[in-house]
């Protein structure tokens, strides 16, 4: 075994929540910014840590066969470095709206990747840690001469918390003049299916809530004509982790059904680096087949989910300083 420990190298603080990698296998460093990692069976263990805000490393260990001691120990000491993420290919600019400067691809490429892995982070996250959650629905329905409103309380459990992003399947008909919206759910924003579909182009750095957020907008290629998803993802310059997105349908031009879906969820840091959804709120306005000669009604509505308790089944992550 290798007891590996992160440490960030100008001031040698642990670094928790790292993300450790050998081969298929992945783990996150606990709160002394350690994680532990069995050898293969030839002595020769290759690992990549990573975290946002940091510079990557690659590194070889070998063990000593002859050493008497059942537990190697090393240290892996991470350079603070703005966007030093593995590179990236982006898609053939003829699908994309906009081109940009190089400057601007540049931040843009660097963006994508930093939301990409604090995406694949959480996902991490939340197989490691493994949690209950309580979320509280509102719901608030309009319709011509009457307003419906509904609570609802929900316990779900991490692993099958969010709905999936399917590409041509963002509405779905469930019956005459009923349809399901998916939320766009932070995995979206890892999943290749998402990006094949998407083009990203980074605004640049602006002032929010008071702080200095990377504003990056993504947009359906030229080639998807059906309902999809546009919005903007914002990302703190300083610590490299998602805070909120902003969503909407897109490509919807049929009468009956969604006319208009838009959004945005906010996410919190409850622990070092990791950015778990924390509320969304929704409003839509919808075409409603009525009467003999198919008059469309105009219905419309807001949904706000917020999460009002997390349990943790097993251990509890690192707590947030």
């Amino acid at each position: 075994m290798l007891l590996l420990r992160v440490v960030d190298s100008a001031s040698r603080a642990p670094v928790p929540n790292a993300e450790v990698s050998a081969g298929d296998r992945r783990g996150l460093t606990d709160a002394q910014g350690e994680v532990r990692v069995l050898y293969p069976e030839d002595g020769e263990l290759h690992v990549r840590v990573r975290q946002l805000g940091f510079r990557y490393v690659d590194r070889t260990f070998r063990r000593d066969a002859t050493s008497g001691t059942e537990e190697d120990t090393a240290v892996v000491a991470l350079v603070r470095v703005g966007f030093a993420l593995p590179q990236i290919v982006v898609r053939a600019e003829q699908r994309c709206r906009e081109q940009g400067d190089p400057a601007r691809v540049a931040l843009s490429q660097a963006s994508m990747e930093l939301l990409r892995f604090g995406a694949e982070q959480f996902e991490n996250f939340r197989r490691t840690y493994p949690f209950d959650l309580t979320t509280e629905r509102r719901t608030s329905s309009t319709i011509p001469g009457r307003i419906a409103r509904k609570v609802e309380l929900d316990t779900t459990s991490s692993n099958v918390w969010g709905d999936r992003y399917a590409p041509g399947k963002v509405v779905i008909p469930v019956r005459r003049d009923e349809y399901f919206v998916p939320l766009l759910f932070v995995s979206a924003l890892a999943d290749s299916a998402f990006w094949d579909r998407h083009c990203f182009l980074a605004r640049g750095v602006e002032s929010r809530d008071g702080r200095r957020l990377i504003r990056l907008d993504f947009s359906p290629t030229l080639d998807v004509d059906d309902p999809e998803w546009e919005g903007s993802a914002w990302l703190d310059s300083a610590r490299s982790v998602l805070t909120r997105v902003d969503f909407r349908l897109t490509n919807l031009r049929q009468l009956i059904g969604p006319q208009k879906f838009e959004g945005y969820t906010v996410f919190s840091t409850p622990t070092p680096y990791i950015a778990m959804p924390d509320s969304t709120v929704a409003r839509w306005t919808a075409g409603t087949a009525i009467g003999t000669y198919g008059d469309i009604r105009r219905t419309g509505g807001t949904q706000t989910l917020v999460i009002r308790d997390v349990a943790y089944r097993r251990r509890r992550p690192p707590e947030r300083q």
